[in-house]
């Protein structure tokens, strides 16, 4: 795991051989079944900001991407945050891995592409930022990450 301090609490992205990922398994009810719980993440994967990709139902996997939006302070500059998100369900449990993390700036003058933020993070925990945007870039992914795991285990807990 790796932390960046600003002037308020450390932004947390957890890192994995030199990339952010997230990793985390949830242990639900007893009762409920692998079957089940692939119905929910199924259902969970339905909305706007996410596309399924991957629906392997023998192995209990749903994959997809979540794309959202993080606004950038009072500038109007923004960030599109894309990432995959890979359910795994097991009986009575899930896992939910995050990764390939890219952000696409919406401001003048940045190209507007889609780019892994690696590179830029590691800046970052280092005091080189390479933009004012970066703090709240990192905090909205965090953020961000944060409300899918929390969706998630809604849809999961039903």
């Amino acid at each position: 795991m790796a932390i960046a301090q600003g002037n308020t609490s450390p932004i947390l992205l957890q890192m994995r051989s030199g990339k952010v990922y997230f990793d985390n398994v949830y242990a639900l009810n007893p009762t409920f079944k692998k079957a089940d719980l692939y119905t929910k993440a199924l259902n969970w994967f339905k909305g706007d900001e996410k596309t399924m990709t991957v629906a392997n139902e023998k192995k209990g996997e749903v994959v997809g991407t979540y794309t959202t939006r993080v606004n950038i302070g009072n500038t109007g500059n923004y960030y599109f945050v894309r990432f995959v998100v890979d359910v795994i369900v097991y009986d009575a449990t899930y896992e939910v891995k995050v990764f390939d993390i890219y952000e696409k700036p919406i401001e003048k003058g940045i190209s507007n592409e889609y780019s892994k933020i690696e590179y830029r993070w590691w800046d970052f925990r280092r005091g080189k930022p390479w933009s004012a945007d970066d703090e709240p870039l990192f905090r909205g992914i965090s953020a961000s990450v944060n409300n899918v795991m929390d969706s998630l285990g809604n849809e999961m807990n039903k």
